[in-house]
């Protein structure tokens, strides 16, 4: 792919960076740089930390220099101007060894000038291509349109994604010392020295896998607790109706951040509140749920970067052998428009029973399933044939 990659004419990398004035000759870096900044409307925290893993991993592929902004250009959700004009370094270290800002000084030094000869900017669909279909990039999850089959060993495959992702944050992702400072104090004053169960429920506007509802952690859980009867349960959700299914079940036991939380399937980063806060949120979540000495997870950005960021934390993620539950097939291929978000179908059950799993599906629903999976699975290989 790098064969593809050139440096873009004129002033475009410049103008990225706000810099207008650069000089023409090239004093260089020793490597070539690739500015993280393509667009990230609609995506959670947790993919924007996903997909600069994996933008990570490209620059480590080609000897680039990474450098991750995304600016208001990006369309974050969570890119806010009073915090600065990088989104990633609101909450981050740089990821490599310059900063954005590092790079627009030396954009403006006339003794050590950069010009766009120094940058790669590979167009959005390559950057899309380089994230989502490279063999060395990290997945989160294995059943959906955009992976073209489903791991043989559905195990094997989500220990080397995360074997990849610790690599990667370990190296290259270390948050700000004022979170840093945040999820310590949390921890000490809510949690302490005890066993904590880490439990992560995605709910809201999530369709890109099968929902796991709260009734199916209730058997994990309360193994546990079996196990460990002074346990504390840290709960991370978006779906406010969830945090308070696990306290009735669970008496003195839950622990949560203070954080915003939908009570229908629109998704928190969605609703209008601080941009900053909105990512600061998830992000507590996540380094919270990596101390923990388990995790109990569903198909979730945000519970696969706490297994990124926790190198010891072993989990149990409920939704590896779903393919198909609650009305929704992931046989076939998944629709942005025609899936329907997690609250919409779950909340359909009682919250704290299940119900339509796919363990229960009539035998008429497991011959539906699995003709839909023959008949997509022959429309994939046809799209491929024609290049569609």
């Amino acid at each position: 792919m790098g064969s593809k990659l050139s440096g873009r004419s004129d002033l475009g990398v410049a103008a990225e960076l706000g810099v207008t004035e650069i000089a023409t000759t090239s004093a260089g870096l020793g490597r070539k740089i690739y500015v993280m900044n393509f667009n990230l409307k609609g995506s959670g925290f947790g993919l924007c930390i996903l997909d600069t893993i994996n933008q990570i991993r490209y620059c480590v592929r080609e000897n680039l220099i990474p450098v991750a902004k995304y600016d208001a250009a990006s369309e974050s959700h969570f890119f806010d101007s009073a915090y600065g004009d990088s989104m990633w370094e609101q909450y981050f270290e740089p990821v490599g060894p310059y900063s954005v800002a590092d790079i627009a000084a030396r954009l403006r030094d006339p003794d050590r000038p950069l010009s766009d000869a120094d940058f790669v900017t590979p167009s959005r669909a390559e950057i899309l291509k380089m994230i989502e279909d490279h063999p060395d990039s990290v997945f989160s999850w294995p059943y959906a349109g955009w992976r073209r089959r489903s791991p043989t060993d559905v195990e094997a495959w989500s220990a080397e994604q995360c074997a990849k992702g610790r690599q990667t944050v370990a190296e290259c992702i270390r948050p700000k010392p004022h979170i840093r400072e945040k999820v310590d104090g949390f921890w000490r004053e809510r949690l302490g020295e005890g066993f904590v169960l880490g439990v992560q429920i995605r709910g809201t506007d999530f369709h890109y896998a099968p929902p796991v509802s709260p009734a199916e952690y209730f058997t994990s859980i309360d193994a546990w607790i079996a196990r460990q009867p002074d346990l504390k349960i840290f709960v991370a959700t978006d779906q406010i109706q969830y945090l308070d299914v696990m306290r009735n079940r669970y008496p003195g036991r839950v622990v949560s951040h203070e954080c915003i939380r939908s009570d229908n399937e629109i998704a928190p980063f969605k609703m209008p509140a601080s941009p900053y806060q909105k990512g600061e949120d998830v992000l507590l979540d996540i380094l919270t749920l990596a101390r923990c000495n388990h995790l109990l997870r569903g198909a979730s950005h945000v519970g696969a970067m706490a297994m990124y960021f926790g190198p010891e934390l072993t989990c149990t993620d409920l939704s590896l052998s779903k393919t198909k539950a609650f009305g929704q097939d992931y046989g076939r291929l998944w629709s942005y428009d025609g899936t329907k978000p997690a609250w919409q179908v779950v909340s359909k059950s009682p919250l704290d029973t299940v119900s339509k799993h796919a363990a229960s599906q009539s035998p008429w629903q497991q011959v539906d399933y699995a003709a839909r999976s023959v008949v997509w699975g022959l429309i994939r290989r046809l799209r491929r044939f024609v290049g569609v």
